[in-house]
Parts: structure tokens; C-alpha cells; sequence
């Protein structure tokens, strides 16, 4: 095992070669979000369930607020720059090196790609930039897939979703983190020649609502989710936590998954 598959299995639980990811880097865009206002009690909270298999997060929280008691994997965010009170929030830039990801011992690093945005362009040099100093140091690099402003209908079409799916990896992605849709997302993952991990995306109305949304992304090849508000905005981001993990690790259907939900929330 060299350097590269120790940290990629730090990411994708060898057992299954899924993952469930934690990502808690949204404050340097949005602010302080509800869920994660307090961020070190919101880590600390799901961290204790063990059933965390790494955490995406930017270089302050990893400094500041990040005090984990198990082993989780680490992804650590190298791309940001803009915020949601500026001109443009796909202008991103990097923000982090890789020897500050080597010294913080991460197992991967992410930066973003804009498909279809103005810094479309910027962003995927920027990719490309990132895969190539990784290789250097054996370190995973997680392309995460954004678009640009007035493109949220194409969130659904897959073929678009493909498109931004197979560009990442093309330009040294190694996983690639995007969006799910409803309709043929096999297709996305089958042109994609690296895992797949969804986006937890916008806040679904219910957790029923995620637990359908990640059950679907997981019959079509999808191998895990990178979530964020869907679980640390839920009214019970443990118990949610715990029915994600069964359908990611264990095998769960929608109805065994809802139904472990269920109970944990009675026990709460």
C-alpha cells in the first residue's frame, strides 16, 4: 500500500469502498449557517456516533474547532476566496498549499469547479493545477463540481451533470463530488472514471426526503454523499446520521432506513 491508497482508504471505508462525509466548509462562503453556528459542538456531537468516515473541512476549522475523539479521514478544503456578500461566489482561487495539507496530515484535499460559470475557465486551471502538485505527494484530490448563477435547473439534467462529472476527473480529479438527479444518474457515474460521491445539496424539506435522495444516488453507483445541511440542520442530526450510514454501509432500503430513524428519535 503506498501513500496515495492509505489516505484514499481513509476516505472510502475498505469494506465497502463507500463513504459517508461530513462537510462543514460552507462558513467560508456563508457565514455562520444555522447547524453549525457553533461549529466545534456540532463536530464534536457527530463525531461521537463514530459513524462519520471523514469530514470536509477548511484549513481554520481544522485548526480551531476540530477535536475529533475517533479516527475519522480528513478532506481539507484548498480552494475558496469568495463570499456570498461579493460579486461572484464561482470566483475561487486557491487558499490553502499542499504542504499545509501534508502538515495537517489530511488524507485528501478538495477545490472546486464552476461548469458553466463565468470562472469556469479560472476553476478547472485551478483544478488541474491542484492534481498535479497532489500527485506529487501522493495525496487524493476530491473535485467538487459547482455551477454557476442561473443554472439551477440543470442541477436535474444529467446529462450536464455528467458533463461536469467526467471534466473533473479529466482534468486529475481522483473523486469527484456533484450533484444527484432523479433521472438516469447511472449514466453519470457510468461516464465518470473515478467514485462518485453526491452533494447533499440544498436542504431537503424532509429527512425522509434525504434518506430517498441518497438511497437513489446509492443504486445508481454512487459510492457515498458529502453532506452538510441535510444532516447537521436536521432536527436530529444523530439519528439521521445513524440512517444514512445504514444505507451507505449496510444495505439499507428507504423503509429499514426510516424505520432505524425512527426508533433512534424515540431514544433521544
Amino acid at each position: 500500500m503506498n501513500g496515495f491508497s492509505k489516505r484514499v482508504s481513509q476516505i472510502l471505508r475498505p469494506g465497502t469502498g463507500r463513504s459517508l462525509v461530513v462537510a462543514v466548509d460552507h462558513g467560508m462562503a456563508l457565514g455562520p449557517l444555522t447547524g453549525i453556528k457553533n461549529i466545534a459542538e456540532m463536530i464534536s456531537r457527530l463525531d461521537a456516533t463514530g459513524l462519520v468516515d471523514a469530514w470536509l473541512l477548511t484549513k481554520g476549522i481544522f485548526r480551531y474547532a476540530f477535536k475529533p475523539l475517533n479516527n475519522p479521514g480528513v478532506i481539507l478544503r484548498i480552494s475558496g476566496g469568495a463570499t456570498i456578500a461579493g460579486p461572484e461566489l464561482t470566483r475561487e482561487g486557491q487558499t490553502a498549499t499542499m504542504e499545509e495539507a501534508m502538515a495537517a496530515d489530511a488524507d485528501a484535499v478538495a477545490t472546486s469547479a464552476f461548469i458553466g460559470s463565468p470562472y469556469e475557465h479560472e476553476t478547472l486551471v485551478g483544478l488541474a493545477r491542484a492534481a498535479s502538485e497532489c500527485r506529487k505527494w501522493n495525496m487524493p484530490l476530491l473535485g467538487v463540481v459547482g455551477l454557476g448563477k442561473g443554472n439551477e435547473e440543470k442541477k436535474k439534467d444529467s446529462r450536464f451533470i455528467a458533463l461536469g462529472a467526467r471534466v473533473a476527473a479529466e482534468h486529475g480529479a481522483d473523486l469527484v463530488k456533484t450533484y444527484y438527479t432523479e433521472q438516469d444518474f447511472d449514466q453519470v457515474v457510468a461516464g465518470c472514471p473515478v467514485p462518485v460521491l453526491i452533494a447533499g445539496g440544498p436542504k431537503c424539506e424532509t429527512d425522509l426526503d434525504t434518506l430517498k435522495m441518497i438511497h437513489g444516488a446509492i443504486d445508481g453507483g454512487a459510492r457515498g454523499i458529502v453532506m452538510g445541511r441535510n444532516v447537521w440542520q436536521s432536527p436530529h442530526p444523530e439519528a439521521l446520521l445513524a440512517a444514512v450510514h445504514g444505507i451507505i454501509h449496510l444495505g439499507f432500503g428507504v423503509s429499514e432506513a426510516a424505520d432505524l430513524l425512527d426508533e433512534k428519535i424515540s431514544l433521544c
